[in-house]
């Protein structure tokens, strides 16, 4: 028993660390020469490298109808996706999602010149070049197969005049052909039109892309972050570019199309409410100063100096009966207009501005929910078929809201219809009593009704312009930058330093764990 308790560990399964450095010694060459060459290959790589440059900002959508009238959360975020937007206080994701989307970024990538690029070939590494700094322009550019994007074309001056394209092969250059500045050409992949420029460095090659989504999924995906901290309510975009002037022009370019993009449908409705505002104003003021001039010309004529008292009762309710009409026909016609609208368009989430007008909630909801769903189809469609059931599932969730909003706008408008009837029932009432005051009496009053009606629905046309106005100044200026874009001068990747540390480290543990592994085959072979 003592024996067992004293025993020791067998020699073998002790780890002996000079034997471990001793065969680490043993193979100090392979283990140098496997870490130096990898080493060398991983510098020869980073250093061929393209480096990309961080460009930066930071926007706050600021919520609709915000009751501090600045930019921050809360507000009647809820209306505000209704135009597309959510607001600070609102449903951020959807912000997030719109500004990574293909929808947006679509709009976008024509104004940032990505169909064409140029590289030129400097100390071992292909360099890309600023188009304004390339000795050639490149126009009318068309692939023939969407395959061919992102096809690399080398490029080679020949004379002042002429140039020589080919397509890289394998083993050997395919040569397209000799070709002069500013003539068409075409080939079997595409066709383009190349100008010279007087300064520039000339390219080594180009690559072309025609294709929006190619552009959208192989560049633009790669290099935009959209991203929202949880302690900010602010929006940080950030966006990678060989050349920061690109990558600067890209992120004002998304800003300026997601605000048109945002708030189109409603500004084009508050353009068109303002059109026929303005109008109905410039009659309403011709009509004022008739009815002033005619009761002037009466009170003179007739010396008389106002009506009695029980009918300026009379003149101010109908007046004020004949303004709740004019309003009343003004919202029959509005939602006559949408329902006409919803019948000839299918985007009919666009009425939203106008509902807001006519306060009718239950239909602003059901935009709501349909705008939602509209916005998760164009996700989806990205990414799976038509058959996908979640997709028949919303188109089909989608077709049931919009069978809704149109039930829910005939109601409207039969109970706007009927409310206009019955103030005209009230108006007529009021105006029969009139024809039981003396001629001279009711003469007067008539002409005094007239005046008030005109004179009232005058400032009332005013007050909604003005607030009109207001409305449209408040939606185009809803996004606003709170960081100016910024672009860092030092490269934001690759990290050299940082990869090629890591690589020797890497390399050096592969190199020790192939030396012990070739010790233990040794080892192997010897008991055999």
């Amino acid at each position: 028993m003592q024996e067992n308790n004293n025993r020791e560990i067998p020699e073998d399964d002790e780890i002996d660390l000079r034997e471990l450095f001793a065969t680490i010694w043993s193979y100090k060459k392979s283990i140098f020469f496997i870490t130096l060459i990898g080493t060398l290959i991983t510098i020869v790589i980073v250093y061929k490298m393209p480096k990309y440059y961080k460009t930066v900002t930071s926007i706050e959508i600021k919520a609709k109808n915000d009751a501090g009238g600045g930019f921050s959360l809360g507000g009647a975020s809820a209306l505000l996706g209704l135009a597309g937007l959510s607001g600070a206080g609102g449903d951020s994701a959807r912000d997030l999602a719109l500004l990574q989307s293909y929808k947006i970024n679509a709009l976008v990538v024509p104004k940032v010149n990505y169909n064409i690029r140029y590289f030129y070939h400097d100390k071992f590494k292909d360099i890309e070049l600023d188009e304004d700094n390339s000795s050639i322009a490149i126009s009318d550019i068309s692939l023939n197969e969407y395959k061919d994007n992102g096809l690399k074309v080398l490029f080679k001056s020949i004379s002042p005049n002429k140039y020589q394209l080919s397509i890289k092969g394998r083993f050997t250059d395919e040569i397209l052909g000799v070709y002069e500045y500013g003539k068409s050409i075409k080939t079997d992949k595409f066709s383009l039109v190349i100008y010279k420029n007087t300064k520039g460095a000339i390219p080594s090659f180009i690559t072309l892309s025609d294709d929006k989504h190619f552009i959208f999924d192989n560049v633009v995906l790669k290099n935009l972050t959209v991203m929202q901290d949880k302690k900010s309510p602010f929006i940080s975009i950030e966006y990678l570019d060989t050349i920061p002037k690109r990558g600067e022009e890209y992120i004002r370019s998304l800003i300026n199309e997601y605000i048109k993009f945002s708030v189109k449908d409603e500004i084009r409705d508050i353009d068109t409410t303002l059109s026929s505002i303005k109008k109905q104003i410039s009659d309403i003021e011709e009509k004022v100063a008739i009815s002033d001039e005619k009761m002037q010309e009466f009170k003179t004529a007739k010396q008389v100096i106002s009506p009695e008292e029980q009918a300026k009762v009379l003149v101010s309710t109908i007046a004020q009966t004949d303004i709740e009409v004019s309003q009343a026909k003004y919202a029959e016609e509005l939602i006559a207009n949408i329902i006409k609208f919803t019948k000839k368009h299918k985007n009919i989430d666009a009425i939203a501005p106008s509902l807001l007008e006519l306060k009718d909630e239950p239909t602003i909801a059901l935009i709501s929910n349909l705008q939602t769903l509209i916005l998760k189809q164009s996700e989806l469609s990205q990414e799976f078929k038509p058959a996908y059931p979640q997709l028949k599932s919303i188109k089909n969730q989608i077709k049931i809201l919009r069978k809704g909003i149109r039930a829910n706008l005939s109601n409207l408008q039969k109970t706007i219809k009927d409310k206009t009837k019955s103030l005209e029932k009230l108006s007529k009432k009021y105006k029969n009593e009139l024809a039981k005051v003396p001629k001279i009496e009711k003469d007067l009053i008539s002409l005094t009704r007239k005046y008030e009606l005109n004179q009232k629905l005058y400032a009332y046309l005013l007050q909604k312009r003005s607030a009109k106005e207001i409305e449209k100044a408040e939606t185009l200026s809803r996004v606003k930058v709170i960081e100016d874009i910024y672009t860092n001068p030092k490269a934001a990747k690759p990290k050299k330093s940082l990869i090629v540390i890591v690589s020797f480290i890497t390399l050096l543990i592969l190199s020790i764990f192939i030396s012990f592994f070739r010790e233990f085959l040794r080892g192997s072979k010897e008991e055999e």
